[in-house]
């Protein structure tokens, strides 16, 4: 996997609290052509996003492409995903018709304290510790 990210100095996903894992099935290299000016726009907006770390692409045979995004926040992940590109970009892959992709999977995940990180000299728990989530949403 390749992995671009916002600072050359830092591995991927450094100051992530927050990671986006996809992927969808295209229906074959027709839809992979169609798709490529629309995911360059969407990239290049999530790129100039505050909060956006790093992302990688993936490849799963035969037409499967998938995305890991690394962002700074949940809040700054769920700006992107509501952002105009990746709306249309989601919007074209379901499409009316369905020939364009024939499934996928979206997974949100959140940066987790290592357990005893968050508590004071008497071992309570401090209100600041986070907590894992994960939301999923599939579309076929």
């Amino acid at each position: 996997m390749r992995f671009w990210r916002a600072s050359a100095d830092e591995p991927p996903g450094t100051g992530a609290d927050a990671v986006f894992v996809g992927a969808t099935r295209y229906s074959g290299p027709r839809a992979w052509l169609r798709l490529a000016p629309r995911w360059t726009r969407m990239v290049a907006q999530m790129r100039r996003l505050p909060g956006y770390r790093a992302h990688g692409v993936y490849w799963s045979p035969p037409w499967s492409l998938g995305t890991v995004g690394f962002f700074a926040t949940r809040e700054d992940l769920l700006t992107f995903a509501r952002s105009g590109e990746h709306r249309e970009l989601m919007t074209w892959v379901v499409g009316e018709d369905r020939r364009r992709a024939t499934g996928g999977y979206i997974r949100l995940f959140r940066a987790v304290d290592p357990p005893g990180a968050a508590e004071d000299a008497d071992g309570v728990e401090q209100d600041a510790r986070r907590t894992i989530q994960e939301d999923a949403d599939a579309h076929r």
